[in-house]
């Protein structure tokens, strides 16, 4: 597995060089720049594939480790850690630390079922956003299109597509 490396150039910034473990899951040269001064503490890049319980997964060039995010819970239920954040984890220790979220680039944000005026954020930092629907079932056109405005609202590509039927629901075999 090859490792993400961070350098700086004459003039300071911080550059994404090479190929990293951490590109397949949306690494680039703007991520490694915010993450520059985190990388200067010793803190290794991640991105938050799973939470849950004050806990999350991370995965970082070394493979998915477990965090703690205990110092970055805000009050406000929009910042919390979610899916797809990218942070900055502590190298060591037992429990590890998240000590701090990068700036989402994107966030999904939907109403909560409590009575207050807050929403809850579901996923950030997506690029694209495809909502999908299958022709086995009737066409939904509110649904679909509270789908596409969760999308556009989040800042992500949205695409609507439509499913073709499984072979194996239609009773067809496959040679």
């Amino acid at each position: 597995m090859s490792s993400t490396s961070l350098s700086s150039d004459s003039s300071g910034s911080s550059g994404f060089s090479g190929s990293s473990a951490l590109a397949p899951y949306g690494w680039d040269d703007a991520w490694a720049d915010a993450f520059a001064p985190y990388g200067a503490q010793g803190l290794l890049p991640g991105r938050v594939v799973r939470v849950d319980r004050g806990q999350c997964d991370v995965v970082t060039a070394d493979g998915i480790l477990r965090a703690d995010t205990a110092h970055v819970t805000p009050h406000d239920p929009l910042r919390v850690v979610c899916t797809g954040d990218w942070v900055a984890v502590e190298p060591e220790g037992d429990p590890r630390y998240v000590r701090t979220c990068l700036p989402r680039r994107t966030a999904f944000v939907r109403s909560t079922s409590s009575k207050r005026s807050e929403g809850q954020i579901l996923a950030a930092n997506v690029d694209h956003a495809v909502v999908a629907v299958p022709l086995a079932a009737e066409l939904d056109l509110a649904r679909i299109e509270r789908f596409l405005a969760l999308a556009w609202e989040s800042g992500s590509k949205q695409e609507a597509a439509r499913r073709t039927m499984d072979a194996a629901s239609c009773g067809h075999r496959s040679p």
